[in-house]
């Protein structure tokens, strides 16, 4: 179980930092690389792919996983809003262009409903196939987990 949550943190952080370096750069029109590590994750994607798996254990229905998913995510993304404001005070992104952004700009309607489809994604279908990697592969996706894990460590100290 512990390689398929390593798993689900690594690819899903990815997949947070190729969605907001994507956006980010379309929204200025060049190339915008987000996240605060030199390799190509943005840790708090990953961090809700390690509790997801948890609170929908039992849950198959979409529309709820991708409804309170959204809801979830985004009073999460609002406190951190308010936290890293308050730590470091600057502001680490902004909605305030943005149709229907509330508080200021530190939420949004349209980054909500993206986080609801992500969870939905990541419940449905990222978390089951990691699961049926470890059942088919075992010992040899323990291994290939672990390995990918050590490398990016080791990018990210060379980097």
């Amino acid at each position: 179980m512990i390689t398929v949550l390593l798993a689900d943190f690594i690819i899903c952080g990815f997949i947070g930092w190729a969605y907001e370096t994507i956006l980010t750069s379309v929204v200025f029109g060049e190339f915008v690389e987000r996240g605060v590590l030199a390799v190509p994750i943005l840790p708090i994607y990953g961090l809700f792919a390690l509790v997801l798996p948890f609170i929908y254990k039992k849950e198959q229905n979409p529309l709820f996983i991708g409804l309170t998913g959204a809801v979830g995510t985004t009073v999460f993304e609002l406190a951190a809003a308010y936290l890293t404001e308050a730590i470091w005070h600057e502001r680490l992104w902004s909605y305030a262009d943005w149709k229907f952004n509330f508080f200021d700009g530190r939420i949004s309607l349209f980054s909500s409903l993206i986080f609801g489809v992500m969870c939905v994604v990541f419940v449905k279908w990222i978390h089951p196939l990691m699961q049926w990697m470890k059942g088919r592969f075992g010992r040899r996706f323990d291994i290939a987990v672990c390995a990918a894990a050590v490398l990016l460590i080791v990018l990210q100290i060379v980097l």
